[in-house]
């Protein structure tokens, strides 16, 4: 249960209470007497039982009207094994601290976590274009014309004099052979290649047996279309248009080109659903060294952007492996 100060107050204004008589004195002395007799009585009668318990991990904004609601005002926080470690008040609820976060690999609200809105965002670390958040006070903001934002990350670590553990230094490299398509993305740099390989010497790995284990996977097998195509998934909103694009990075294209059924359909439907423009999906194959681009919507405007004429659902593009460099950038020249 709970003993909160406003029972506690509410003892010393029942005995008070005394204090109405014409012997104010004897009545005082009385009122003193029984405060002093209340301070033996066990805790367990002063107890409040019907309070409100949350769990560690409620969120407020769900937790707030309980509170809210509560007479004592306030919520004890429960861990996962039941015990105390917290009040949430009434105060807590007004003031509701807004979340720090950091935004990595990205700066565009239609990419960002839900409730961004409502948080301080106390730095940006990324490698795309400049888009559309805004903050309310300066902040810390690194963005490099790199292949992958993991080698900034990794870069800063070396400027603090950190060392990655094995394991971390693996996932880098992951990170950055799958960013730059095995250093094939025209978005790589010589930056890139020096940081993957030296992640890889932290992990005793080879970056060519990472590439073939990352985009071996990126065929499908058993995913659903839905889960290949939101792997790698963006939304855009450029020059009034609204579009969503999906890269999937494989070795093998024809084995994901077998149900462009499947694809297509998910894609018709996020288009009605969401009202965009165009929904593009992305297989680009590291061997072909190209992708074959599946399209739902404005197909003059992929026609034009990549020069192309038999532009119907699928087309292939040589040479264009990035996203970020070779499709968005054609397309903003296009509408801007």
């Amino acid at each position: 249960g709970l003993v909160s100060l406003r029972m506690v107050a509410n003892r010393y204004v029942s005995a008070m209470d005394h204090c109405d008589g014409d012997d104010c004195a004897k009545d005082l002395e009385n009122a003193a007497n029984d405060l002093a007799a209340s301070l033996s009585q066990p805790v367990s009668e002063l107890i409040e039982e019907d309070v409100v318990f949350l769990n560690k991990d409620d969120l407020l904004k769900d937790s707030a009207p309980s509170i809210l609601m509560s007479e004592l005002r306030e919520g004890i926080v429960l861990d996962d094994e039941g015990h105390c470690i917290g009040i949430v008040t009434r105060t807590d609820v007004a003031k509701r601290p807004k979340r720090k976060i950091i935004l990595v690999d990205h700066n565009e609200r239609s990419q960002a976590v839900d409730g961004m809105e409502n948080a301080n965002i106390l730095e940006i670390i990324d490698h795309h274009r400049l888009a559309d958040i805004q903050t309310g006070n300066p902040i810390y903001f690194r963005n490099e014309p790199v292949g992958s934002t993991t080698t900034i990350i990794a870069t800063m670590y070396q400027e603090k004099g950190l060392m990655p553990s094995e394991k971390l230094a693996g996932m880098m490299a992951a990170a950055i052979v799958s960013d730059t398509v095995m250093f094939k993305s025209p978005t790589c740099t010589q930056r890139d290649i020096d940081v993957a390989n030296r992640m890889a010497r932290i992990a005793n790995i080879s970056l060519q047996a990472l590439g073939q284990v990352i985009f071996s996977a990126s065929g499908g097998g058993a995913k659903s279309a839905e889960e290949i195509f939101r792997t790698d998934y963006k939304e855009f909103h450029i020059a009034g248009h609204n579009l969503a694009v999906s890269q999937v990075t494989c070795m093998d294209s024809d084995q994901l080109l077998q149900r462009k059924g499947e694809f297509l359909q998910l894609m018709s439907s996020l288009q009605k659903k969401q009202g965009f423009d165009m929904v593009i999906l992305m297989i680009t194959d590291v061997l072909l060294e190209g992708t074959q681009l599946l399209f739902v919507g404005d197909r003059d405007s992929i026609r034009q952007a990549f020069n192309v004429e038999d532009a119907e659902d699928v087309v292939f593009l040589p040479k264009v492996m990035s996203r970020k460099k070779q499709v968005i950038p054609m397309l903003s020249a296009l509408w801007g």
